[in-house]
Order: C-alpha cells, then structure tokens, then sequence
C-alpha cells in the first residue's frame, strides 16, 4: 500500500513559518508518519494538484492501493484528484462553515467532504460538528495524534514532587525573565528598559544561554497571535494568585517566528498586574528535544486557557508525561480532561465567528472560561502540589492513563485500520514495505515530480526576475516551460 501525504509546510521552512497559519499541522503529520510507515510506503510530496495522481497512476499500473491523506483544513485540501483523498484536519467550533466566500466553493466545507467522501479529525467534538451538517452516516473518524509513547518514557510512577529540585534548559533563542516586580506602576519607557534588563539573547551561532527553573513550574504552550488561545486571563489568572509567592514559576512557551511582535503582546499585559512577586518567563525559539524534554521534567502542571481547542498537542505531550492540567473540559479537550487528570477550569458557550469569514458573522460557538474559576484552580493547584503530594501523584498517574486511551499508538493504529477497511483496503495489502525495493518502484515517477519541481523554481525565477530582461525573450521563455508542463 502506498499512502501519500502533504502538509503546508515542509521540514526544511517549518523553523521560519512557526506560529503561520496551519503551523501545526507539520507537527501533526510528523507524529503520524511514523505509524503510517509501519504498514505502507509513504511519500510526501509537496504540490498536492499535480504530484498525488502521477503516483496514483504508477499505483494503478502497479495494481496496488493508493491513499492521499492532506494534513490541511478542508478548505485548503484539493477535490477533482483521481487519487482517492481524505481531509485530516483539527476544527474546535461547534458548528462548520457552510457558506461561500472569496468565489472558492471548499470554503463550504460540505462541498469538499461531497466530493472525498469521508474525512479525519482528532476528536470527536469535530466528528459531531461535521456530522450535523453531513449526516450521521458520514464516514468520519476521530484520530488524534499519537503523542504518549513519545513522552510517557518522562514519567516516574510514584513520584512526589520536590520542590527543591532544580532543571536547566540550553536555550536555543531568547528568554526574558521576569523574577518579580516591585514597582506598582512601569511607564512605557521604563518597560522597556526593565523588559531589556532582563532579556537573554542569542548571541551566537552556536550560543545556548541556561535557563534555571525549581519549585512549581506552570508551563503554557501557545501562539500569543491566535486569539483564541485565551493568554490574557491565564497570565492574570496566575499574578493574581501567586502576586505574593516566590516560589512559583509560569513558563510561557512562545511558538511564533517573529519575537519582538510577540514579546509586546505579552509585556503589555503583565506589566498591568504589577506589582507581583512570583516569576513569569517568556521563553521565545526553537527547543531541540533534549531541551523540550526537560522543559517537560521541569514542569508540575500544563495550563491551557483556549476558548476551543482542535486537539492541543502540547497539553496531550505534558499529560502523556504524567503532568496534571489545569484546563477546561471543552471542544476537543473533552475527550481527554477531566477530573481526575486536571484542575477542571469552568466555562460556557459564546457566540463566534469562522476563523477564515471574511464577514466575521457571528455563527459559530467556541468557549468563555469563568476567570474566577481558573484562578481557584491556580491556588487550588500550589495547594495539592506543596501540601497534598499523594493527590498530585493520583493527578499524574490519572493523566498517563487517560492519553494512553486517547493517544497512544495502539490506539492510532487501530483506528487508522478501520479507515482501511472502509475503503475496501485488504489486511495483507498493510504490510511493513522494504525502503530499498520501494524506493527503486518509484524512480520514475518521483524523478517526474522532481522534474516539476525544478522547472517551477525556474517558472518562479523568471517571473521575479523583470528587470534586465527583455519582453520577447522573456515571452518566449516562459512559454517554453508552460509547454513542458
């Protein structure tokens, strides 16, 4: 069997696209590749209008099934393939968009589904939300992305937290480190320059600045651009609480290209709490796995504050790690929070608008969280940390378990088959493939695609290239590899 895959963005732009619009996605299909390996040949490719049905037609010469799976919304997924086609894809709304706009009809998601026949999310908040516009009958399958065999290997049953223990992270990028505020009111200029004072940058290409953390470490993962990750009340729910502790940490983990947009957004809010004693960290850049690991080890709880969630890789990540949430139990997370694992922060539906409607009419629900409640599960949270630490071992024994249901590979795999199966796909065609047999099967047409590839690089040049070039022979060339295509 031969599964095809495409995502947005590519291993080799993903480090200057991170926080762009369908980031994650690169992220998502990196965890799934490696199931989807153990029982096809999988090829990626990167123009997903032309490349899935040169490999679709080997396939069929070859009489072997042949599946593309595009990591994109459905809005940005093609229909009109040959290659039978399937949307994998995160949505945290309760209802899909079921209008047109911009005169691009996938804009109605029901018209891309019609046209693939069957889709994938990555939860089941999603499968309803498609089901009520497409039928109960739809084939749609809920399969998140495996996450807990990666990350349960950083859990230690048993282990009572000490808070005397203290990690170090190489930082690959910059952090600032807010230990405190004293000052109860900071004028712009000398925010700035507190900001700078406290500011650890890069300094090299191969600098790595340490960054220390000890005693109850909240660790957030987000974009501060999306606004539907609902970053202002968590930072005003956590300086609220512990305005008066030292010995709590909140980590801000800032998955965005640009540091100096993101670092105003969040500054700007902070410095509206002061004065405060307990210590935020804005860490900005790329961690390598050593050093997200131990971001991971370092870490008591995983706070989440979104007003909807597609799946949220990195609260499943900490979770799988035995690391209790504090969360709310809505859109996709309600497959996996609950009280046991978490600190359950409250929250009830609002009116909202489709993230890509240009009208921003309100027709759609996501999410309010009760400030009040999550600012309970702060001071209720440090209390079961420093007090209770039998209840926090119970949370985080919780927590493993719970993913491993959700997002294991077992779990993965098995659902995946089940997609298999519906498309008609034999048991015996799901089988290990030799590397070196599949990669001599598709010389050709990878050497095809290749070819493509490096004749629209040229088509791109040319067209960028208009000064020093006279029209006729700028004319002439360009017809030439219209022609080629």
């Amino acid at each position: 069997m031969v599964i095809i895959v495409h995502s947005s963005h590519s291993a080799d732009s993903i480090r200057a696209n991170i926080g762009m619009p369908d980031y994650s996605y690169y992220f998502v299909l990196k965890k799934f590749r490696s199931i989807l390996e153990s029982f096809a040949t999988v090829l990626e490719i990167r123009n997903p209008s032309r490349d899935p049905d040169i490999l679709y037609q080997h396939c069929l010469a070859q009489k072997e099934p042949c599946l593309f799976l595009s990591f994109t919304p459905p809005f940005k997924t093609v229909v009109g393939l040959q290659c039978p086609t399937i949307s994998v894809f995160a949505w945290e709304f309760l209802t899909i968009p079921t209008d047109v706009w911009n005169d691009d009809a996938r804009n109605d998601w029901r018209y891309v589904f019609r046209h693939h026949g069957q889709a994938i999310t990555h939860s089941s908040f999603a499968a309803n939300a498609v089901r009520k516009e497409m039928g109960d009958g739809f084939p749609i399958w809920s399969i998140p992305a495996p996450a807990w065999d990666q990350y349960v290997k950083f859990y230690k049953p048993l282990k009572i937290p000490d808070l005397s223990e203290t990690f170090s992270i190489e930082v690959e990028g910059t952090f600032i480190d807010l230990d405190g505020c004293e000052m109860p009111y900071l004028p712009a200029e000398q925010q700035r320059l507190f900001t700078k004072q406290r500011t650890f940058s890069k300094e090299g290409k191969n600098y790595r600045n340490p960054l220390h953390l000890g005693g109850i470490v909240y660790t957030a993962v987000f974009n501060p651009c999306d606004r539907r990750k609902n970053w202002e009340d968590m930072v005003k729910g956590y300086i609220w609480a512990f305005r008066n502790l030292k010995d709590v940490t909140l980590l801000l983990k800032v998955v965005h290209h640009d540091f100096e947009e993101t670092v105003e957004k969040l500054t700007k809010e902070i410095y509206k709490l002061t004065p405060f004693a307990c210590r935020l960290v804005i860490l900005h850049g790329y961690l390598d796995d050593d050093a997200y690991a131990s971001l991971v080890r370092a870490t008591t709880y995983i706070v989440n504050t979104a007003s909807g969630e597609g799946q949220c890789l990195p609260l499943m990540e900490f979770m799988s790690a035995g690391k209790p949430a504090i969360a709310p139990a809505h859109s996709a997370m309600e497959d996996y929070i609950h009280e046991g694992n978490a600190f359950v922060v409250q929250s009830s539906p609002e009116r909202a608008s489709w993230p890509d409607d240009p009208s921003c009419a309100l027709r759609t629900l996501n999410y309010r969280i009760n400030w009040e409640s999550l600012y309970r599960a702060f001071l209720n949270s440090h209390d079961v940390a420093v007090n209770h630490p039998e209840l926090y071992s119970r949370m985080a024994d919780c927590a493993v378990e719970s993913l491993k249901n959700y997002c294991s590979r077992a779990v993965v795999e098995e659902r995946l088959k089940r997609v298999f199966r519906h498309l008609g796909i034999a048991e015996e065609a799901l089988c290990v493939p030799d590397p070196k047999k599949r990669q001599r099967a598709f010389r050709v047409p990878l050497a095809k695609i290749k070819l493509f590839q490096t004749l629209s690089r040229i088509r791109n040049l040319l067209n960028n290239t208009i000064t020093g070039v006279p029209l006729k022979i700028r004319y002439l060339l360009k017809r030439r590899i219209r022609n080629a295509f």
